[in-house]
């Protein structure tokens, strides 16, 4: 246990000190765990066991970081990310597969999606050799595959030649994202391969049919037809993610409902799922009265083999390691602490990979298994019956027994959850920024209906076979209940108070308080009695969320962030005052994906609740996240132009504007007008927001030349936000006399329809930011800007920038 939690300490070290130096640290880590193990030896012979364990942790950490390092930052000079660029460019390659090649069905269809979603490919590639000219070169390293469309028949090992777009994956472009691009460095994965069609893939020489990776692959084959066949079509997809990890299958509100009911362990392959294979075949080898030596391998057998099937995901590999290592030890007859295995497990989780450290499944399987394990010896020091106790409960008659027998289960269930959801509340919080009370309960409800769709599942994929009418029964049973499971986690996610969000924990936070969590596990000594243990939780937890809070700045300014997200716009703008102002919330990509993006900038910044948005117009790449901000943060109005839900205003389609109206009043959340001259009473004293356009009968044109235009001023210096406007709307702005602004967000997302030269003479801007995602088709509207002395920012190159106004001075950095 302390050499496992050595290694982890020592892994976090180099990952934060890489970031903090930016050295190259692998020589000075090799060299720390030389010296501290030669000094560990030293005191042991001296006698000195305690200075000697304490060297012996400390190698063990530095080995550990040096471990990480090497994965991290060591890249071969033939990797095939050392071809790319962060911009696509095209290339033919030729690789081996690495993994297999999932199906990712199009997201929940919406009338907020700007562009339709489309079904895509996705896997794992090894390169070989990428062609230069008519000459190839050698090439490396693992690579992300993205096809448009699917791809059948194309199995791991297969060498196949691609027509893809090349890319380095992009890093964060806003405070508080999820970091795709560390995650797939983490991976392994340098860099991006995406084909616009499966004919973009050649096969050069299929995957061998004979050998242990070609039979797992059949094996897995037949459990995905056995299942689809034999389930319903609406269970299939359930069915398939829950047995065997098929996790892409599932639709997006589905998987978001598990995630907001705290159930998402259910839904994935984890440890569970492997306990309970292990535990089937050992009740099967039993019943056929095999020897203990037979039950042992065929229960050891059966947890490799699916492990494998399922593929090594973390949670997989720990409950194998557990179970193996159990297993072992009963075979031995010896009698080995369930820590030291989770420990063992978690070793050899950190030797396979170094960045499953900072994996939020890997940190939540490892923490759930620990939390359970001390639970464990909790109840069975706290409930051992007496022999007289004994004697009562058997006298009773048979249907009491199992009535009581039940409760009793269902409380230690709703106990050990409680027990689990409590500690995982402050690691959850800071993932996803959600707590989630609904899974207290829901656990001991949904897991034994998970518990029998698994076994009626591998009872379809190996009873079924042999007994074919039991396929139908089997596969029914297997379908209901999960559909029941999937029905009932629906339905919880919709009662009040069963989940809510949170600006989330800071990372010290929780260091100290698991750190002091794990000591006070690990050495009984330092507890103190419980009621100073809770008061100190209590106390702590005040602390953290009064530090994740908006922290007053020092010097009253006004901060206006304008973040990437993609083709679209939001700025948000945080006064003085600690107000909260949106304009615009949007992009042509997944609605879901958008709304993630500014929830997690805001919660980065403290901000729990938005005092308004306003919204330029009716295209759904300024406003299809708010939905999605309306279930996450408290909204008190928002803001439209009166053309927004005008038919010929919104250009004639109100699928969009109608579903959001409905959003909105659904929440309780009031919609009102603003036009030419209005001024926002949510700006405070010292703010002045005025709107400059359109007038309350708007102009003839699209929806676009009736941009709501806000001009915010503070300290003498001006904002302007003119949303997509165009001509007329404009031209008709133009007529008013000049008006000289310090930061302007290019119209139209620096399109050349509006008027770059004529809009920077009017505004004479000092910055300019542009909202959008291709930074190459606005070249002409930035040298326009340049040309009028303006600095011109783009949020697709340098990530979302920020403006600070404080007294009287600007001030502006990007991200990046």
């Amino acid at each position: 246990m302390w050499l496992a939690a050595a290694a982890a300490l020592g892994i976090a070290a180099d990952y934060y000190a890489g970031q903090a130096t930016q050295l190259r640290l692998l020589p000075w880590w090799w060299a720390t765990a030389v010296a501290l193990l030669a000094a560990a030896e030293q005191a042991a012979r001296r006698g000195y066991s305690h200075g000697g364990a304490v060297g012996l942790l400390l190698a063990a950490g530095a080995t550990a970081a040096a471990w990480h390092h090497w994965r991290w930052n060591e890249v071969p000079c033939d990797d095939l990310s050392r071809y790319a660029i962060e911009t696509p460019q095209p290339v033919c390659v030729e690789a081996v597969l690495a993994d297999r090649i999932r199906i990712l069905p199009p997201g929940d269809d919406s009338p907020l999606r700007a562009i339709p979603a489309r079904t895509f490919s996705e896997g794992t590639i090894r390169a070989s050799r990428i062609r230069d000219g008519v000459q190839w070169r050698p090439a490396d390293g693992l690579s992300r595959l993205r096809v448009a469309g699917v791809v059948y028949d194309l199995e791991p090992g297969a060498k196949i030649r691609l027509f893809a777009q090349l890319a380095r994956p992009l890093p964060r472009l806003n405070p508080g994202e999820y970091d795709w691009s560390a995650a797939e460095r983490r991976q392994g994965r340098l860099s991006e391969l995406y084909c616009v069609d499966p004919r973009c893939i050649e096969v050069i020489r299929p995957a061998a049919p004979l050998g242990m990776g070609a039979t797992l692959r059949a094996i897995r084959r037949w459990c995905q037809r056995q299942l689809a066949a034999h389930t319903a079509p609406e269970d299939a997809p359930l069915a398939l993610a829950t047995l065997l990890g098929d996790q892409e299958r599932l639709s997006d509100s589905t998987r978001e409902a598990f995630l907001r009911t705290g159930s998402i362990h259910l839904l994935v392959v984890s440890g569970a799922h492997v306990a309970l294979v292990a535990g089937l075949a050992w009740r099967i080898a039993r019943g056929a009265s095999l020897s203990r030596r037979a039950q042992l391998w065929i229960t050891s057998t059966s947890v490799v083999v699916y492990g494998a099937i399922v593929g090594p995901q973390p949670s997989v590999m720990r409950a194998t390691i557990l179970t193996l290592a159990t297993l072992a030890a009963l075979t031995r007859g010896r009698l080995v602490p369930a820590g030291n295995l989770l420990a063992g497990a978690a070793l050899c989780v950190m030797a396979y990979n170094p960045g499953e450290v900072f994996r939020s499944g890997t940190q939540f399987s490892f923490l759930a298994v620990a939390v359970l394990i001390a639970f464990a010896r909790w109840r069975a020091r706290a409930s051992e019956p007496t022999p007289l106790e004994r004697l009562i409960r058997q006298s009773r008659p048979w249907a009491v027994r199992a009535a009581r027998s039940t409760g009793a289960w269902f409380l230690e269930m709703t106990a050990a959850s409680l027990a689990v959801g409590v500690a995982m509340a402050p690691l959850v919080s800071y993932h996803f920024h959600v707590v989630t009370p609904a899974s207290i309960l829901l656990t001991p409800i949904v897991g034994p209906l998970i518990a029998i769709s698994l076994a009626a599942g591998v009872g379809v994929v190996t009873a079924g076979a042999l007994l074919p009418p039991l396929d139908d029964a089997l596969g029914y049973l297997c379908g209901r209940t999960l559909h029941l499971a999937e029905w009932l986690v629906i339905e919880a996610q919709d009662i009040p108070g069963s989940y809510f969000y949170t600006t989330g924990l800071a990372a010290w936070w929780l260091w100290v308080f698991y750190g002091a969590g794990g000591l006070l596990a690990a050495i009984p000594k330092l507890r103190p009695p419980w009621p100073w243990q809770m008061s100190a939780a209590l106390v702590w937890l005040a602390v953290g969320y009064a530090a994740a809070g908006r922290q007053p700045s020092s010097q009253r300014e006004l901060r206006c962030t304008f973040l990437a997200v993609g083709h679209g716009a939001c700025v948000v703008v945080e006064l003085p005052a600690g107000q909260t102002l949106l304009y615009d919330a949007g992009s042509l990509g997944s609605p879901d994906a958008v709304a993630r993006t500014i929830s997690s900038f805001l919660w980065s910044r403290g901000i729990d609740r938005i005092d308004g948005i306003v919204l330029s117009h009716a295209d759904v790449d300024h406003y299809n996240a708010v939905p999605g901000l309306i279930e996450r943060f408290p909204i008190e109005a928002v803001y439209v132009s009166p053309m927004m839900f005008d038919p010929v205003g919104a250009g004639g389609d109100l699928n969009a504007p109608n579903y959001l109206r409905t959003a909105l009043r659904n929440a309780g959340i009031p919609l009102r007008d603003v036009w030419l001259g209005d001024r926002l009473r949510t700006a405070g004293p010292d703010v002045t927001i005025e709107v400059l356009h359109p007038p309350q009968e708007g102009v003839i044109g699209r929806d676009s030349a009736n941009s709501v235009v806000l001009c915010i001023e503070y300290g003498g210096k001006r904002i302007l936000l003119p949303g997509d406007l165009e001509s007329p709307g404009i031209d008709q702005l133009m007529e008013d006399p000049p008006l000289d602004c310090d930061v302007l967000l290019a119209p139209h997302h620096g399109s050349g329809g509006s008027n770059p030269p004529g809009f920077a003479a009017w505004t004479t801007p000092q910055w300019v930011i542009m909202s959008g995602s291709e930074p190459d088709r606005t070249e002409t509207t930035q040298r326009s800007y340049s040309e009028r002395g303006a600095a011109v920012f783009h949020t697709a190159a340098d990530g979302a920038v920020e403006v600070r106004i404080t007294a009287g001075a600007v001030v502006i950095c990007s991200f990046r």
